[in-house]
């Protein structure tokens, strides 16, 4: 029976190529974007549960009276560690750190994380060479990340090579190579120990001590510990470490790491909308695929009538279908399969620039997955038409009619609905998140994002640091004396490149608070003159530099803070009694020094000289207004002139900020696509019940047509039945539209307002796709001559 079931499918694929194919191409792509997006929110939703002892793991964060900050004291974990035993493990990580890394001929500037032994006990990072035991318990150890290892071996075992550090005599070993897997919140290239760290910098041990916070510190709890059962031990460490001591209301919290994704990384709003696109994309797919089906049944009911005349019964017509139903899912399912692996994922990989594949399901999800969906489409896709033909009647079948009878109706509408509501919501919400990308891009930054080009010193190319700081102190005074040149000024920050480096300040007199905690940043001198940023009081560092020793200028948000309204030299001391103090001289307006999408933090340029230029990060050059091309070309001849075996980096001052805005602009891009999709899937949805109510009501319009009706009122009939459940499907959407869009604007300080003109854009859209979709068939039903509709009733 299977046999014979499978020949009559295969004859019926070989006389419908064209139905068949819509058929199983639309699934499929419905089937291989519902997967693409459910491995990026699978993948979301399992980080970090890789690691082995996942329940045990916290990350410790230090609560304030102003707020929650994962950075610690560098002494901390060491503490923790004595005096709670109820801790089994623990490391902590430093990564403030970057040394030209070289291997032959190949160099770049690395990022060195240092970390304790117990770091591969912690964390269950799986070995591709080497072994996690004892592997950084030798001095100058250190282990790779696969990629890392690619970057600088190539396909060659990594074990036992070697990094020069700089240009010193200093070399690291290669014990290990890890695969850090795609969803894990602690990623790294090249990791070694705090003993070797604090001998190649030793003022990395200076900054582990009782004040600085620039560690991340985790921690291991015994079984059945829970942190409020070493509460009490925490506040102890606080009351007789924390500065100052007896005194300091510092709280020790314990995060879970298996909730620290969810809490700190992820955007768990971005999360369910992408969710649910998974499963409306899935669903209108589904859908579509049943309604093309039943359409496709229509053409067969005579072949149905012929099979009963010839004994076939209910069960066999219906055990036929079910056949077909089933080998069209798994070859639809097969397609989606194939497609996701040749091309989406690689797409999505490219676009979003992580690693994603279906083996990032673990194998027994991803089995129960992909025969849930072969299940879900051969039980519903089956079901409709077998039902159809099992139960119409002989005489009709041999006539070729469908049922007469309405049942089924409201289920077909509601899929139209259902169709149109997910494809409405997506246009709007892509044109939303447009908006608010265009925002973010077209705000003002209150800065000069024009004229003025940042160039990087790139000091860790160059071994004769003196030799090269003497070379760019030329260029930098000829770029001074061009005539085409407004200012120049070396920096350690720009706009998107401010360093997450924090600490507390109190001011000497009155202020509107006893302390604030303030973002520094290191600056010479006419950097805000350079860049552009309008001093609102003071001075911005564009006097004598003898005058500016112990000089700080400070944020309008910081000045707000703390009470003040002009810069007259009030006195901050930073830390805590004795420290060191500045004199504020100037007040600037709130630039953009990060994403907008963040709130203006209270920030502080200190002003600073460096004897060796080659300790600055860049050299900032303002042209004069409409000389940028000329400058651009000066700073190329001068750089090849004096630096020819370095290659000069330069972009203009907003180059780093708008990678802040990178994430989203994928989003969009996401999007945007999966909106085409939703509509083209839709359409097709569409077309297909189209055709089924024009074959059901051929003699209707035949009847119309004889009693005067025109062509015109035929087809505004037609599409009026259609185009009410489009509004229906519209009117469903715009809330839920609104109030999906409004909780992802949330996550930004800077938003836009939505406008109704979205809502109505997006409708419009779907109405008039969906009016030039039913009108094809209706023009073509309205067209049929009469006689050849009525002549067989």
């Amino acid at each position: 029976m299977l046999k014979n079931n499978l020949k009559l499918f295969f004859r019926n694929i070989s006389r419908n190529k064209g139905t068949f194919l819509i058929n199983t191409v639309g699934l499929g792509v419905g089937i291989a974007s519902f997967l693409v997006l459910a491995v990026y929110v699978y993948n979301d939703l399992t980080y970090n549960h890789f690691n082995r002892n996942l329940s045990n793991i916290y990350r410790i964060q230090e609560v304030y009276e102003a707020g929650t900050s994962t950075a610690t004291k560098g002494a901390l974990f060491p503490e923790m560690q004595k005096e709670i035993p109820e801790i089994i493990n623990g490391t902590r990580i430093f990564d403030w750190d970057g040394y030209r890394l070289s291997h032959e001929d190949k160099a770049f500037l690395e990022n060195v994380y240092y970390v304790d032994q117990g770091f591969f006990s912690v964390f269950s990072f799986p070995f591709t060479e080497g072994n996690a035991k004892s592997v950084l318990d030798k001095k100058y150890n250190a282990v790779l990340s696969r990629p890392f290892a690619e970057k600088y071996f190539g396909t060659d075992s990594a074990l036992g090579k070697q990094f020069q550090v700089g240009f010193e005599s200093v070399f690291l070993t290669v014990a290990g190579v890890v695969d850090i897997p795609e969803n894990s919140s602690v990623k790294f290239d090249i990791v070694t120990s705090y003993e070797t760290g604090e001998s190649i910098s030793p003022w990395i041990k200076e900054v582990h001590d009782w004040y600085n916070t620039f560690s991340e510190t985790y921690v291991v709890l015994q079984e059945n510990v829970a942190p409020k059962d070493i509460e009490a031990k925490l506040a102890n460490i606080v009351k007789t470490k924390f500065l100052p001591e007896g005194e300091n209301k510092t709280k020790i919290g314990l995060l879970p790491f298996s909730a620290y994704h969810a809490a700190e990384e992820s955007n768990q709003t971005l999360i369910i909308i992408l969710a649910l696109i998974a499963l409306g994309i899935l669903s209108i797919a589904l859908v579509n695929f049943i309604n093309l089906t039943v359409v496709n049944a229509l053409s067969r009911t005579r072949e149905m009538g012929v099979k009963k005349v010839f004994g076939a019964s209910k069960r066999h017509v219906t055990q036929q279908i079910m056949v077909e139903s089933f080998v069209m899912g798994g070859i639809a399912l097969l397609f989606g399969v194939v497609l996701l692996h040749a091309f989406l994922l690689p797409a999505f990989n490219a676009l979003f620039e992580t690693n994603l594949s279906l083996e990032s399901f673990s194998l027994s999800f991803l089995i129960v997955l992909l025969l849930g969906i072969w299940s879900i489409i051969g039980i519903f896709s089956g079901v409709v038409p077998s039902l159809l033909w099992s139960r119409s009647k002989l005489v009709e079948n041999l006539q070729g009619k469908i049922m007469s009878s309405n049942k089924g109706s409201f289920s077909k509408k509601a899929s139209i609905v259902v169709q149109f509501v997910i494809a409405i919501a997506l246009i709007s919400g892509t044109v939303i998140i447009r908006e608010q990308i265009d925002f973010m891009l077209d705000k003002n930054p209150k800065f000069d994002n024009e004229n003025t080009i940042v160039i990087q010193t790139d000091f860790w190319q160059h071994q004769d640091l003196e030799a090269a700081s003497g070379k760019l102190s030329v260029i930098y005074q000829e770029l001074e004396a061009s005539p085409y040149v407004a200012s120049v000024n070396f920096t350690g920050s720009i706009p998107g490149d401010y360093d997450e480096n924090y600490n507390t300040f109190y001011p000497q007199g009155e202020s509107a608070l006893p302390n604030i905690s303030l973002r520094k940043s290191y600056v010479g001198q006419n950097y805000f003159k350079t860049l552009g940023i309008d001093v609102l009081s003071g001075h911005g560092f564009d006097r004598d530099a003898t005058a500016l020793q112990g000089a700080a200028v400070l944020n309008k948000t910081a000045m707000e803070q703390l009470g003040f309204t002009r810069a007259n030299g009030q006195i901050l001391v930073e830390g805590r009694e004795g420290g060191t103090q500045y004199r504020v001289v100037g007040m600037i307006e709130d630039f953009s020094y990060q994403g907008v999408q963040r709130t203006t933090e209270p920030l502080a340029h200190f002003f600073t000289e460096q004897e060796n230029l080659m300790e600055w990060d860049y050299l900032t050059v303002r042209a004069k207004k409409g000389t940028t091309l000329q400058v651009v070309d000066l700073i190329r001849e001068k750089w090849e002139a004096l630096l020819p075996d370095i290659a000069l980096t330069h972009f203009l001052a907003d180059g780093k900020l708008n990678d802040y805005y990178e994430e989203y602009k994928r989003v969009n891009t996401l999007i945007t696509w999966f909106s085409i999709l939703a509509v083209i899937l839709s359409c097709m949805g569409l077309f297909a019940l189209a055709s089924y109510t024009m074959a059901r009501r051929t003699r209707e319009i035949g009847i119309r047509k004889v009693n005067g009706a025109t062509v015109h009122e035929i087809l505004t009939m037609l599409n009026a039945d259609f185009l009410k459940w489009v509004l229906l499907a519209f009117v469903i959407a715009v809330p839920v539209s609104w109030y999906a869009m409004q909780q992802w604007l949330l996550g930004f300080a800077h938003k836009i307002e939505i406008n109704w003109w979205v809502f109505a854009f997006s409708g419009g859209m779907a109405i008039s796709i969906s009016l030039l979709t039913v009108s094809w068939q209706s023009f073509r039903a309205a067209r049929v001559n009469p006689v050849e509709v009525l002549k067989e009733v």
